[in-house]
C-alpha cells in the first residue's frame, strides 16, 4: 500500500514538472517569434508546427508497436501517429510554397495532408470509443453533434461579414473547422468514456489538446480570411502547445497501460 502511494506521488509530481515544462516552452516560443519577428528568414519558429507534429507522428507510432498485438491499440495508435506523419507533411509542403516559391502557401497541395489528419485521427477515436463502450447513453450521443454545430457556428458568425468577400477561403475554411469540431467533440467524448479507467488522465490531456488545436483552427481559418495571419501570431504557438499536450497524453498512455 506505502509502495502503491509513493509512485502515484512520483508520477504526479513527474506530472507536474511536465506541464510545467511545457508551459515554459509556449510562453519561450512565443517570445522568441515576437523578438526575433524577421520573416525573410528562416527560424526555429518556422518548423516548430512541423517538428512537434513529428514528434507527435513518432510517439504514436511507439505506442502502436508496444501494443501491436491488442485488439484495438495496435491499429488505433497506428492510425493516429500516420495523422501527425500529414501534418508535418502539409508543413513540409507549406515552408516550401512559402519560402521556395512564388505561389501562395495557402491554399495549396499542404492543405490536402492537413485534411487527411482528420479522417486517421477521427478512426483514433472512433475505435476507441465504440470498443472500450459499445452502448453509449443518449446524453453523449447528443453532445458531440451539439459541440460541432457549436464550434462551426462560432466560425460562421465570426465570418458572416466576409462571406460574400471572400465566399472561397470561407467555405474551404469551414471544411477545415468542422473537421477539427468533429474531432474535438469525439476527444470529449472518448474523455467521459474513459474518466474512470486508468486511462481518464491520458484521455483528459489528450481532449485538453485537442480542443487548443480546435481553437487554434478557427482563430487561424478567421486570420486568413482577413488576411491577419502572420508567422509570428500567437495562433503559430497555440498549435505547438496543442500539440506538446498529445505528445504528453501519448506517454501518459504508454506508460499507463
Amino acid at each position: 500500500m506505502g509502495e502503491s502511494k509513493t509512485k502515484f506521488k512520483s508520477q504526479r509530481s513527474f506530472g507536474i514538472k511536465v506541464i510545467i515544462l511545457i508551459a515554459i516552452v509556449t510562453i519561450a516560443h512565443q517570445w522568441y517569434i515576437e523578438e526575433f519577428p524577421d520573416e525573410e528568414e528562416m527560424t526555429i519558429a518556422t518548423f516548430s508546427y512541423g517538428i512537434t507534429s513529428l514528434a507527435a507522428g513518432i510517439t504514436a507510432i511507439f505506442v502502436a508497436r508496444r501494443y501491436w498485438g491488442s485488439e484495438v491499440f495496435g491499429k488505433t495508435y497506428l492510425s493516429l501517429g500516420i495523422a501527425f506523419i500529414f501534418l508535418f507533411a502539409g508543413d513540409s509542403i507549406y515552408i516550401y510554397y512559402d519560402w521556395y516559391t512564388d505561389e501562395a502557401p495557402y491554399p495549396s497541395l499542404a492543405d490536402v495532408f492537413f485534411l487527411l489528419f482528420y479522417p486517421f485521427a477521427a478512426y483514433h477515436l472512433i475505435q476507441n470509443i465504440k470498443y472500450f463502450k459499445k452502448d453509449l447513453k443518449r446524453g453523449p450521443k447528443i453532445a458531440v453533434p451539439v459541440l460541432v454545430i457549436l464550434i462551426v457556428g462560432i466560425f460562421a458568425y465570426m465570418s458572416f461579414d466576409l462571406i460574400d468577400e471572400e465566399p472561397f477561403d470561407f467555405y474551404f475554411g469551414l471544411l477545415f473547422i468542422l473537421s477539427s469540431a468533429v474531432m474535438f467533440a469525439l476527444a470529449i467524448l472518448g474523455a467521459a468514456v474513459f474518466r474512470y479507467s486508468i486511462l481518464g488522465t491520458a484521455w483528459l490531456l489528450l481532449a485538453g489538446g485537442l480542443f487548443i488545436y480546435t481553437v487554434a483552427d478557427v482563430w487561424y481559418y478567421y486570420l486568413e480570411l482577413v488576411e491577419g495571419y502572420s508567422g509570428i501570431h500567437f495562433v503559430n504557438t497555440l498549435w505547438v502547445l496543442a500539440i506538446s499536450i498529445i505528445i504528453y497524453a501519448l506517454y501518459k498512455h504508454r506508460k499507463t497501460i
